[in-house]
């Protein structure tokens, strides 16, 4: 959390919300409780812009997951930022990640 708050604040964003499920499996980002209400938050208030997490994996265990959650940020127009990655890679990545699938 001090890494979240560190970040929020050096790069002035207001935290409005605060999501914690470290116990959960890391694999599929529905079995994740704070992860499942983010996604709610999005999809029903729209108040934030930035979702900030101490560390990608976080998110999920997995590449593919942590690419749809970046996907589908990038949907409702917020973004997913970290002390150990900003929106700029997420983004590349999941972009390049779906362009691999594609191909297939």
């Amino acid at each position: 959390m001090a890494a979240i708050l560190a970040y929020a604040a050096e790069n002035g964003h207001d935290l409005v919300a605060h999501y914690k499920d470290l116990d959960a499996p890391g694999h599929l980002l529905y079995h994740r409780p704070g992860l499942k209400e983010a996604i709610n938050n999005i999809k029903e208030l729209e108040e934030w812009e930035v979702l900030v997490v101490a560390e990608p994996r976080c998110v999920s265990d997995t590449d593919s997951a942590l690419h749809e959650f970046v996907h589908k940020l990038s949907l409702y127009g917020n973004r997913l930022e970290s002390p150990a990655r900003p929106w700029e890679d997420f983004f590349a990545n999941m972009r390049s990640y779906r362009r691999a699938m594609s191909r297939r």
